[in-house]
């Protein structure tokens, strides 16, 4: 058999699993709490909720979403019809009350003790968690970035004031969560096992591109942010004028993620070039 190398994890999403538990939590106390405000239709959405979960138990509802879907806002018109109850309301609270089902699935997430491997490499592939800049996504389920490529591909591996730096075919990958002894012991296996690797990449130059990425995205972030403040102060009139301030701050929150989206593209671009 010939050598490898793998790196293993106890729990590894286990802080991502309790930052969702805290925000589906926070949703359903909401509405728990709005059930008290219509106690009726409070007792409607509860019911509801109860026999979705038994009917999630034989089947599994997210393959059928779409005529779950279906099936929900039919469920709503024939409930605001018959007990004359808010059809939007309804579907709210039982959205947020049906919380509850992703609630119980992370806390058997949470307590079950499951290893991870976070890098394995041989002679043929190997594989590395990369979340590049999606920090948010990683941290809620950071082994969805787990990784898969050819060892041949690599042109240099070595390690920076940043930690462990892999090129393979131009693109520079940061593998997450290893400790200074774990990138020793790779950097060792590559060494003994004799790769052929084309002239290191000097960092310098990655660095470089790594800092015009980071300015890029804090400019597609900050700009549009400055700009609503300034419009929704001026063109608002210090958010008297509700209309013009809300869409001041509402259109920079949309355009954010254009924004962001068309400065990958641009690092995409510029790695081809």
């Amino acid at each position: 058999m010939r050598n490898s190398i793998k790196i293993e994890r106890k729990k590894l999403g286990k802080k991502g699993d309790y930052a969702t538990l805290v925000l589906f939590g926070l949703i359903f106390l909401l509405g728990f709490l709005s059930i008290f405000w219509d106690l009726k239709l409070g007792i409607v959405s509860v019911v509801c909720v109860i026999i979705s979960y038994f009917l999630n138990r034989k089947i599994d509802l997210i393959l059928y979403l779409k005529w779950f879907s279906i099936a929900l806002v039919l469920l709503a018109l024939l409930v605001s019809w018959l007990l004359r109850l808010s059809f939007w309301i309804f579907i709210l609270q039982f959205l947020a009350l049906s919380c509850i089902h992703a609630v119980i699935a992370l806390i058997a997430a949470i307590q079950d003790d499951h290893t991870d491997i976070i890098f394995s490499m041989n002679a043929d592939k190997f594989s590395c968690l990369c979340p590049g800049d999606d920090y948010k996504g990683y941290a809620l389920n950071p082994m969805g970035y787990l990784k898969h490529f050819k060892t041949k591909d690599i042109d240099s591996i070595q390690q920076d004031k940043h930690g462990l730096l892999i090129v393979v075919k131009g693109e520079s990958l940061r593998p997450r969560e290893l400790t200074a002894s774990e990138i020793t012991q790779i950097l060792a296996y590559f060494k003994a096992e004799e790769f052929n690797l084309v002239e290191v990449i000097p960092t310098r130059d990655i660095h470089h591109a790594e800092s015009e990425l980071a300015w890029g995205k804090i400019m597609a972030i900050g700009v549009p942010v400055v700009l609503g403040s300034l419009s929704a102060y001026f063109l608002g009139d210090n958010g008297r004028n509700t209309v013009v301030s809300m869409a001041s701050l509402l259109i920079p929150l949309l355009l954010i993620p254009l924004l962001l989206k068309l400065v990958n593209r641009w690092k995409h671009r510029s790695e081809k070039k």
